[in-house]
């Protein structure tokens, strides 16, 4: 119980952090005219990296005279979609932001001299570069080589720090030694400028403030989710960057911290020697409210988390003293009661790791001291160790020729022949992060994401499996009740479906995004209860040769609400 009390501490402190954010008015897509011709010049671009006396470190904002705005007289466009930018250093394009939020900050740019441009966008194409602009980025030099093309969803926006956050009470979890928090807004919310349906989860990027070595990437699943606390991370100050991640695979641009935020966040704590390269899988994150427990409990412990997290294609493993002595404690409840163990002090563990690929995250410690149950008789950890249990082993790579496409401040385009590296990729266009890596070729971008469960990969191929396409046959819902009763019809193949429930046929307005095994489903969401309109629709999932293919999103079912 104290641990819920504390995980709605964590809410409240990030529905605090959230509503302090200063939005920009942005192009309202779903509004957007149809064109008839290029849209018009992107007018009074500006690129800001102090406020007052606030500066931010490796990011710079961006902002213009909206195309929606009619007082911009030279520049008001209704048939603009999207707003393009171009960074440029030395001469040579260093990203192409393809879907810029007015007023967003990026980051993840090493200190230096850069120049920008924009561009609108519409269904014919993109409109004249802007007028260039440039900017001075201060802070670190990073060991790390931006995306060339960003091309994605919205950037996320809203980053904060939990962690080191003064406005956050010291008892926080995320303010404990060797835990990381940070909060933001979700791509969910329809109202503000970065909101975009077609988000399926979020990149979190470290790196390691003093030497601008990367130190940790973790995917954070799930277009509602709004914060992450991450464990076992070694004492010291970090710059953490947010991306947003779509079905394609394809990356947002970094969202960096604002004015007004820390750019950099101190850790407290044990120097722990667990960097990871960006080029290593992404790491699964632990269930949200994971704690050990050992109050009130005689003998042995307890392991609980959160009975509303999606741990769908992770495993819980248990750790006493370095060894795994249960593969999987999740099952279906949310804890596990340990009582095997001789009397003793141990240092137990929980890691939570991906069923695909047993890519593993940094755990969960705890040292506890523990009576053995008179019952049984108790066993040491190795006694103990799990057979089961498999540890993530590095893929083979390959090297292939590739061309990768660079813009220039003075031409446009240019085409130079480089070896590349792409990393694990799904053979399908997928709505789920693809389920095992498969590795491709060397880069030359250490952002090469490597695609694990809830990471998707950021190449497509298309799907040589045909997926038959689901249906949703029922979706009821009781009046001011928050909870949806869908059921669906089988797909040959299926070993899985994925769900979503909006508030419009289009589904611009997603409010949950389930994924389940079962053809009656339930989905609850405290959004559903006024809701006076709701759909739903599915597709199937197959699971074919260690590789995820998904089906097309079946026709839209409006929720019948009954009173």
């Amino acid at each position: 119980m104290k641990r819920l009390k504390k995980f709605g501490a964590i809410i409240c402190a990030i529905a605090m952090i959230v509503s302090s954010i200063t939005y920009y008015p942005t192009s309202n897509v779903s509004a957007a005219k149809t064109a008839t011709s290029l849209p018009k010049k992107v007018i009074g671009l500006v690129a800001n990296s102090k406020s007052g006396s606030d500066t931010i470190e490796n990011a710079i904002m961006f902002a213009w005279a909206g195309a929606d705005d009619t007082a911009n007289v030279d520049g008001y466009d209704p048939t603009v979609t999207a707003t393009v930018i171009y960074i440029y250093k030395d001469g040579k394009q260093v990203t192409k932001i393809g879907n810029a939020t007015k007023g967003g900050v990026v980051g993840g740019l090493s200190a230096g001299s850069y120049t920008a441009q924009a561009a609108n966008v519409n269904s014919m194409g993109e409109g004249p570069l802007s007028e260039t602009v440039s900017f001075t980025v201060t802070g670190a030099t990073l060991n790390y080589t931006y995306p060339v093309n960003c091309i994605g969803p919205k950037t996320p926006a809203g980053l904060s720090y939990i962690t080191g956050n003064p406005e956050v009470p010291a008892d926080n979890p995320a303010q404990k030694d060797n835990k990381l928090g940070v909060a933001w807004a979700p791509s969910s919310e329809a109202s503000i400028p970065s909101a975009d349906s077609s988000v399926v989860g979020y990149n979190l990027y470290l790196f390691d403030a003093k030497t601008g070595t990367p130190y940790r990437r973790v995917y954070v699943d799930g277009i509602t989710k709004s914060n992450v606390i991450l464990e076992s991370v070694s004492a010291g100050e970090y710059l953490a960057y947010l991306s947003a991640v779509d079905a394609e695979g394809r990356e947002s641009a970094l969202a960096a911290t604002s004015f007004g935020q820390s750019s950099k966040v101190t850790v407290k704590g044990q120097v722990i020697d667990n960097a990871q390269s960006f080029d290593k899988p992404n790491q699964p994150n632990l269930p949200d409210g994971l704690s050990i427990l050992t109050e009130g409990i005689k003998y042995g412990f307890t392991i609980a988390w959160s009975g509303e997290a999606d741990l769908t294609g992770q495993r819980l493993n248990l750790f006493v003293d370095g060894v795994c002595i249960k593969v999987g404690i999740n099952g279906n409840v949310a804890s596990y009661y340990e009582n095997r163990l001789a009397a003793g002090t141990y240092e137990v563990e929980v890691r939570s790791q991906y069923t695909s690929n047993n890519v593993e995250s940094f755990g969960l410690k705890k040292t506890v001291s523990i009576e053995a149950d008179p019952g049984l008789t108790g066993k040491t950890p190795a006694e103990l160790a799990d057979p089961a249990y498999s540890e993530y082993k590095e893929p083979t790579t390959t090297t292939t020729a590739a061309v990768e496409t660079t813009t220039t401040a003075a031409a446009e385009t240019t085409t130079v022949a480089t070896a590349e590296t792409t990393t694990p990729v799904a053979v399908a266009p997928t709505l789920k992060p693809t389920e095992k890596p498969t590795t491709v070729a060397p880069t030359t971008n250490t952002n090469a994401q490597t695609t694990t469960k809830k990471q998707p990969s950021q190449t497509t191929i298309k799907s040589s499996v045909n997926v038959g396409k689901a249906v949703v046959k029922k979706a009821i819902k009781k009046k001011s009740a928050k909870k949806i009763s869908l059921t669906l019809k089988r797909v040959k193949g299926a070993t899985k479906y994925k769900v979503q429930i909006a508030k419009d046929k289009r589904f611009k307005k997603t409010i949950v995004t389930k994924t389940t095994k079962k053809l009656t489903y339930s989905v609850s969401n405290s959004k559903f209860k006024k809701a006076k309109k709701l759909y739903a629709r599915a597709k199937a999932i197959v699971v074919k040769g260690g590789e995820t293919y998904q089906g097309k999103w079946s026709k839209p079912k409006q929720v019948k609400i009954k009173k």
